[in-house]
Order: structure tokens, then C-alpha cells, then sequence
């Protein structure tokens, strides 16, 4: 394993919350507790934008299409021109604080969650449509050709149907579920629970199956851009399920053992089968999913890693630590 190369590394003005890149790879977007929103070109690192986004701090970035969308304390949601470095609209959550951003794949349309509440915009800021849950709101994902919402709430996922509003379906379990994530081909939805265990569903036929046996709850999933894997926290190492072929179910998963403590922060690819992982012992370590469980890189931040994300077409990374740094590395696996 070969040390990651530092590229650049910006000062934040404040504890770091959310990072994200853009589809395009021309800006990486950071927010922070403060509530700036600072954009950087994230190939040379240079500071594009200091924005006042959200009284109370950031809570959710994501980039469409065209617009950045952030969300936060202030119980709103917004829309970037980071171009220009302007708000375009302001999205009304309802109640609560804004926690919860997802574009739909093709970045067309936004849903964002408040509370219990549920909103679906255009890429200019119109409601398309509203929806209220029975319990707060733990995670937001679209199936792979945005028709379908998943909204986790209490111990079920629900699933709205885009085009008219209507509840397609209550996928129900046990304990409440802290999250929601859909495979990119959309052919199942998983999501981690307070019982420590991994729940998914198959789509079409519904079935669904569980993965447990975690020491801990599995607050972070990510899932690799073919599908086929799933990474988990919740153990001293990142569990990763095969869904290739049969699936995971009776199968041992992969286990990627690194970190001195806990990793915390999943991050992958979104076109290569990479993994980014980072921890509270200050390392990020980056993976191969089909190479097995070596590690191919590692770097050493200030602090405890907060947030991570890939360039979607050149080799580097970035990684934020709890004293504020934003980093960025090369990364050859």
C-alpha cells in the first residue's frame, strides 16, 4: 500500500459537515457548522465562493444537473448558481430542520425532508409535490429512473410514486430504520436499523432479508457504482455484501480491516468500484472492491475525518477533518 499524494488543501471556517462534487468535476462544494457554504475549483483548489447558506449549519449538500442544493438548521433547502456564486431559490422545508437532500439520477429533480415532511421540486425551485410521514424522516433515495421516492420513517420505508403523488407501497419492519440507499440499477433498496442489522428489499417482487450481527448500528451505507457491493459501518472493520449472482444471503461478507479505530465516513465511486473510508484515528484509506480486502492507499489528516468524496473522472479525492482542512489527493489504485 502507497501513501495518497497531497494535491491541495483549503482552510474551512468552521467544524465540517458536508462536502460534495460536482457532476461535471469543476467545483467541490464544502458546508460547514457556521453555515458557509464554501466552493472551490477542485482541480487547482482555489476558493471560488464563500457563501452565508444556513443559519445554524449545513446539514445536506448535493449537486444536480445544474444547481447546487444545500439544506439546513434554518429549516430551508437552496438552489446555487455556483457559477456565479447566487442562491436561485429557496425551498421551504415545512417544520423541523432541513436534513435530508436527493437529487433523482438524472439530476432533473430534487426531494428534500423536514421533519416529517417531504418535498418534491424542479430544477428551478417549484413544488412538484408534498408529502407527510408518521415519523420523522431518516433517509431520502430514488429508484434508478427517479419514478419512485423511498422515504424511511419509524421502522418503515415509504414509497411515493413521482408522477402522481400516490403511495406505491409500506415496506415494514421491526425496529426503526436509520437510513435508505438504493442500489444505482434500483434493484434493491437497503437500509440499516437500530436493531444493528442490514435490511434490505428486492424490488419488483419485494422480497425482503437481513443481515445482522453488527456490534454496532450500520449508520453509514454506500453502495458501488456496479451494484454489486455494499459497505457497511457498524464494526471495527467495513463489512461489504456481494449482491452479484445469488446475493448476499448465507455468504461471508468481505471484511476490510485498516483503521485503528472504527471507521465512520463511507464515500465510493460513482463509475469505478472504490471505496474511501475515513475514521476518528485521523486516516482515510482508500479500497478496491475487486481486489479484496487490501488496502491500496492511505493519508494522515489533522483530525478525525468528517466528510469524503471522489472526483467523478480524475484520480483524486477529498477528505475534510474536524479541525476545519479540506484536502485533496491523488489517488492511483
Amino acid at each position: 500500500m502507497k501513501p495518497l499524494t497531497a494535491a491541495w488543501q483549503a482552510t474551512l471556517d468552521d467544524y465540517p459537515t458536508e462536502l460534495a462534487v460536482s457532476r461535471d468535476g469543476a467545483v467541490v462544494a464544502a458546508g460547514t457548522a457556521s453555515g458557509k457554504l464554501q466552493v472551490f475549483d477542485a482541480s487547482a483548489g482555489d476558493l471560488l465562493h464563500t457563501l452565508d447558506a444556513h443559519a445554524g449549519g449545513v446539514l445536506a449538500l448535493a449537486f444536480g444537473r445544474n444547481a447546487l442544493a444545500s439544506a439546513g438548521q434554518d429549516g430551508h433547502a437552496r438552489l446555487w448558481d455556483v457559477k456565479s456564486g447566487t442562491a436561485t431559490a429557496a425551498l421551504p422545508g415545512g417544520s423541523g430542520w432541513a436534513s435530508h437532500l436527493q437529487w433523482t439520477p438524472d439530476g432533473k429533480r430534487l426531494a428534500t425532508a423536514a421533519g416529517k415532511n417531504v418535498k418534491l421540486w424542479n430544477e428551478q425551485g417549484a413544488a412538484i409535490q408534498q408529502w407527510t410521514a408518521s415519523a420523522g424522516i431518516n433517509g431520502l433515495a430514488f429508484n434508478a429512473v427517479g419514478g419512485l421516492l423511498a422515504a424511511t420513517a419509524g421502522a418503515e420505508v415509504l414509497l411515493w410514486r413521482c408522477a402522481d403523488g400516490g403511495l406505491d407501497r409500506r415496506l415494514k419492519w421491526v425496529s426503526t430504520l436509520i437510513n435508505t440507499h438504493w442500489s444505482p440499477d434500483g434493484k434493491v433498496l437497503a437500509a440499516g436499523s437500530i436493531d444493528k442489522s442490514v435490511h434490505f428489499w428486492r424490488a419488483g417482487a419485494w422480497l425482503d432479508s437481513k443481515m445482522g450481527g453488527y456490534a454496532k448500528k450500520p449508520q453509514v451505507l454506500a453502495w458501488s457504482a456496479d451494484s454489486k457491493f455494499l459497505a457497511t459501518t457498524g464494526e471495527d472493520a467495513i463489512i461489504v455484501w456481494n449482491f452479484s449472482g445469488k446475493g448476499p444471503e448465507g455468504s461471508k461478507p468481505m471484511q476490510l480491516l485498516h483503521h485503528l479505530r472504527a471507521p465512520d465516513v463511507l464515500t465510493a465511486h460513482p463509475k469505478k468500484p472504490l471505496l474511501l473510508s475515513g475514521s476518528p484515528d485521523k486516516t482515510i484509506v482508500l479500497w478496491d472492491l475487486k481486489a479484496g480486502e487490501a488496502p491500496q492507499g492511505q493519508a494522515t489528516l489533522a483530525a478525525a475525518v468528517s466528510a469524503l468524496a471522489f472526483h467523478p473522472s480524475l484520480a483524486m479525492a477529498y477528505a475534510c477533518d474536524a479541525e476545519g482542512t479540506l484536502s485533496a489527493f491523488w489517488i492511483d489504485p
